[in-house]
């Protein structure tokens, strides 16, 4: 999520004179494109919670991934699209500041980076019928699963290059995010019109290697948990991947 700079947009600082005409024509199908872009987005959801804890190994490969929770405290039934989470949202501890270090994904960054309860920016399905499906959870229910980066891709911690790791940074924390829709052309047959984001999941130290440019996460020996909320026991034991109907 990046800092939006509250400023005049350049085009309406251009002059009125054949050269800045034109630099507008120029630009105007970009313009129009971003303009679009910005205008789709969604309200954060009220009554719908997403928590997520790092675990160290999961399922018969032993590797690392997260616990997810998600409760509908609603009176009514919500229907979410696969992958969720649609998104991650990485930043390191730097100067005693929480600052962005990457994303992943697409569907649930801030609109305004300034305003943590700002609309979120959503993932519109180009393509009709979701091939990923969708699922169901009823009012007052929690559904809880755990998921790796084979099974959603967008939990990876991914920089943009091996020096955007900044080398030296060890305290990390990642944000979930998610917010779909589907095409235009689509009916939404009853997804879920708002978008979630999870708190700020503690992550182990990571650790740089050479054999692993954007470095990996510490762990031990019958390692617990980090952060994520307490999951109600009465519950049904967590399953790998989104549950199913």
């Amino acid at each position: 999520d990046s800092v939006i700079p509250l400023r005049i947009p350049f085009w309406e600082r251009l002059p009125v004179t054949p050269s800045g005409l034109l630099i507008l024509m120029i630009f105007a199908p970009v313009l129009a494109a971003a303009a679009s872009r910005q205008s789709s987005t969604v309200p954060v959801c009220r009554g719908v919670s997403l928590s997520a804890s790092y675990l160290a190994a999961i399922g018969p490969s032993q590797i690392p991934g997260f616990e997810f929770s998600l409760i509908n405290s609603t009176d009514r039934m919500i229907r979410l699209q696969r992958p969720v989470p649609t998104s991650s949202h990485w930043y390191a501890l730097t100067g005693g500041r929480w600052l962005w270090r990457a994303s992943n994904g697409a569907g649930g960054s801030l609109a305004d980076a300034t305003n943590e309860r700002s609309r979120l920016v959503v993932y519109r399905n180009s393509q009709s019928g979701g091939s990923a499906g969708s699922f169901v959870v009823q009012p007052h229910e929690t559904r809880r699963w755990l998921e790796t980066e084979i099974e959603n891709p967008v939990l990876a911690y991914k920089p943009g290059c091996p020096l955007c790791s900044y080398p030296g940074e060890r305290d990390y924390r990642v944000i979930f995010a998610y917010a779909y829709l589907p095409p235009q052309s689509e009916d939404a047959g009853g997804l879920l019109s708002c978008g979630i984001r999870s708190g700020p999941v503690p992550m182990p130290p990571r650790k740089q290697a050479d054999d692993h440019p954007t470095g990996s996460w510490s762990s031990s020996e019958g390692e617990e948990p980090l952060g994520g909320d307490q999951l109600d026991p009465s519950q049904p034991a967590p399953r790998s991947g989104v549950p199913r109907e």
